[in-house]
């Protein structure tokens, strides 16, 4: 867990985790708060004659109701950074009107706040794979354009040292993805991929993409250090 390995790294910072999914079963690891404690999915869906899906994305307006609770939760551990974990769908949290405006009401004053998206490994390692997850990231830094956004490549474990090359080296260099573009995919996707990885190569780079295991704990320090910089030192933070 991130939260874990930030306050071992620096003893001086003082974290919390803080869960926005109402409708997480299995957590690795215990949050400090928890929506769960005030918005339970299974507890909507009976309220409202609804499904799973439906009570989700109800369930994610319905937190604007407990954002008061929520910010009394931080102000009594009074953290240096907060760790916030949203629903993984990005249509429930990123792509509806509550999402920037739970993460604009939770970093109020003159808290810094940053988004990380995740690049799965398991979907990146082919061009139109890569180029479709960026222009999702493009997407969620466009809607939360106020605030900083790290690009993290999850779950690197699972790739090789040559594939996490491959996928850092496309986030870096737009020729290259559209050289692997040309030689990898083909038909419409291969015009469709390319004609987007052009665009993205006139636009510049978006974030760095880091990569990350949270299970080897490898690419944390860089990510550690990639924070500390959007984040002043002696401020409260949000992330």
């Amino acid at each position: 867990m991130l939260r874990d390995y930030v306050t071992e790294r620096d003893p001086e910072i003082s974290a919390i985790t803080l869960n926005l999914d109402p409708g997480v079963k299995v957590m690795p690891y215990t949050p400090d708060i928890d929506i769960r404690d005030y918005l339970v999915l299974e507890e909507v869906m009976t309220k409202y004659g609804l499904g799973p899906n439906g009570a989700m994305i109800l369930a994610s307006d319905l937190m604007v109701n407990f954002l008061d609770d929520l910010k009394y939760e931080i102000d009594e551990y009074n953290p240096d950074w907060v760790f916030v974990d949203t629903a993984g769908q990005l249509e429930l949290f990123a792509f509806r009107e509550t999402g920037p405006l739970i993460a604009s009401s939770l970093g109020f004053g003159s808290i810094q706040r940053a988004v990380s998206f995740l690049f799965d490994s398991n979907l990146v390692l082919r061009p139109n794979g890569f180029i479709s997850t960026l222009l999702l990231a493009a997407s969620v830094q466009f809607r939360f354009r106020n605030i900083p956004q790290i690009n993290v490549l999850s779950k690197a474990d699972l790739l090789s040292e040559d594939q996490i090359e491959m996928v850092v080296n496309w986030s870096q260099d737009f020729k290259a993805l559209e050289d692997s573009t040309n030689e990898r995919e083909s038909g419409l996707i291969r015009e469709l991929s390319m004609l987007i990885s052009e665009v993205f190569s006139q636009l510049g780079s978006t974030s760095e993409l880091i990569s990350c295991s949270i299970k080897e704990k490898d690419g944390l320090d860089y990510l550690f250090a990639y924070l500390q910089r959007i984040f002043d030192s002696d401020k409260s933070k949000f992330y």
